[in-house]
C-alpha cells in the first residue's frame, strides 16, 4: 500500500481513484457477524468500492476460512474419487 499512495483507477466505476484508507472488513462467519475495524484498504472516491490489501486477505483466509473450505471441499472430492 505504501508504494501506491496516489491510488489507481477504480476497476468498478473506472471514473474514481482508489486511495489508501483504513476501513472495516465485515463478513458472516459460521452464522455470526465478523467485523474487523481499521484494516488497510483502497477505497474509490466516487463509487466507494473497497479493495483490501492482498496480504491482509491472505492472512485472514489462512486464519478463518481455509479450514472451513477444506471441510467443505474434501468430502466432495472423496465422493468423486470413490465413485470412479
Amino acid at each position: 500500500m505504501e508504494n501506491n499512495k496516489r491510488g489507481y483507477a477504480c476497476p468498478r466505476c473506472t471514473v474514481g481513484r482508489c486511495l489508501p484508507q483504513r476501513t472495516t472488513f465485515t463478513d458472516v462467519y459460521h452464522g455470526q457477524l465478523l467485523s474487523i475495524p481499521n484494516l488497510r484498504a483502497f477505497v474509490c472516491d466516487v463509487c466507494h468500492f473497497v479493495e483490501f490489501e492482498q496480504e491482509t486477505m491472505e492472512a485472514l483466509w489462512d486464519e478463518l476460512y481455509s479450514e472451513a473450505a477444506a471441510d467443505e471441499i474434501q468430502p466432495a472430492a472423496r465422493k468423486q474419487s470413490s465413485s470412479g
